[in-house]
């Protein structure tokens, strides 16, 4: 046998085992078999069906990149085909997922540049709609002669530019009044910044981190020079043991204990009829009894403490019990405490320190000139007294 027919044998063999692997779906077998005969036009032909038949993108681009292997360099037509399908196979893909990891976002830009290059300026400027790459659409969008799009793009980037101009000016205003003790004001301008951009989460948790310091309404603690003060802007004002003006625990303390008034010449005690009673240097009180001045009261046997005007407050120490030692200031007015040279006044239930004049108050070191809406760890000093809100 001439080693001519031999080698015809050897090619119709090939083609026989090439058409049986294409009759069984065994494209990529196929593919190999058809380049073994030389026939690198039917190995892409068979890759191309493999990629046609769905399934899995990754398995489907690795098909395609591979037949591109057996196209010729100088079939263009044939080549830009399977770009484009290559193309529309990533951007369906991202239609229905999206395009969140890094590789997809390369493989979409990749197809958006392909899809351009092939003149298919429409499927491109929709590539880099999901992508959110505003300039590359609206170029695409001009190369398709799309001008309603176009300038409903331009319009909407417009509108995006303005918003974060917007934005980043709350954001500012926002930094600067925090700084200064302005908190009304900062609440304000992140609340606006909200609005602006509801689809910001930085800022929506910005808001809810300053709201969150805030001190409970009508009610802030201070560490003023190592001494813990808590101001309580109501009065008359309750004390017992429950969600009370002023919190005091002991076995003897009802819930509702007590209640303590201001009036012009002193003070007002009403017992709350209590279990335990209310005694004033140690006798029992029954309904309302005036208090010329500093006074001891027992909320039952097992709490005692001092009551006393304190300008047009009052003062309360708790002497024994478990909060011995606690100091509650208690008023609707400007509150003060001895050895601080400034008040506490409570505006819409927000505490709000003012130093007295000529007393300098710094805020986290800065130099404020106005009151300080208080927050939760502001750390202040009035005067050379250093000064926390503990809560």
């Amino acid at each position: 046998m001439s080693w001519l027919k031999r080698m015809f044998d050897g090619l119709n063999a090939r083609h026989r085992r090439a058409r049986a692997a294409e009759g069984a779906g065994q494209w990529r077998k196929a593919a190999a078999l058809w380049a073994e005969a030389d026939e690198p036009e039917r190995a892409a032909e068979a890759l191309m069906h493999l990629a046609e038949r769905g399934g899995d993108l990754e398995d489907r681009l690795e098909a395609w990149h591979d037949a591109l292997r057996f196209v010729p360099e100088d079939d263009e037509e044939r080549r830009d085909e399977v770009e484009r399908r290559m193309a529309m196979a990533v951007l369906e893909d991202a239609r229905h997922r999206g395009a969140a990891s890094a590789e997809e976002k390369r493989r979409l830009s990749d197809a958006g540049a392909r899809l351009e290059r092939l003149d298919l300026a429409h499927d491109a400027a929709e590539a880099y709609a999901i992508l959110g790459r505003r300039e590359d659409q609206a170029r695409a969008l001009q190369a398709a002669g799309e001008v309603e799009a176009l300038e409903e793009l331009l319009s909407e980037e417009g509108q995006k530019d303005e918003r974060q101009g917007r934005l980043r000016r709350l954001l500012g205003d926002y930094e600067m009044a925090l700084q200064y003790g302005a908190r009304l004001e900062a609440r304000a301008a992140l609340a606006e910044a909200a609005r602006v951009a509801p689809d910001e989460r930085s800022v929506a948790e910005m808001l809810r981190r300053l709201d969150g310091r805030m001190p409970p309404a009508h009610r802030v603690r201070l560490d003023v020079a190592g001494k813990r003060v808590m101001f309580v802007g109501r009065l008359p004002a309750v004390l017992g043991r429950g969600e009370v003006d002023v919190r005091v625990r002991g076995t003897s303390v009802s819930r509702r204990h007590a209640e303590v008034a201001r009036t012009e010449g002193g003070l007002v005690l009403r017992d709350l009829d209590s279990r335990n009673g209310t005694l004033v240097r140690g006798l029992p009180i029954a309904g309302a009894l005036e208090l010329g001045g500093a006074t001891e009261v027992g909320l039952g046997d097992d709490v005692e403490l001092t009551l006393a005007p304190l300008g047009e407050g009052i003062v309360v120490d708790v002497l024994t019990g478990f909060d011995r030692g606690e100091r509650f200031v208690l008023g609707d007015g400007g509150l003060r405490v001895e050895g601080l040279e400034a008040t506490v006044t409570f505006v819409d239930g927000w505490a709000v320190l003012t130093a007295d004049r000529g007393v300098d108050l710094t805020l986290e070191g800065k130099t404020c000139a106005l009151p300080v809406h208080l927050l939760r760890e502001d750390r202040l000093v009035v005067g050379g007294v250093p000064l926390e809100v503990v809560e």
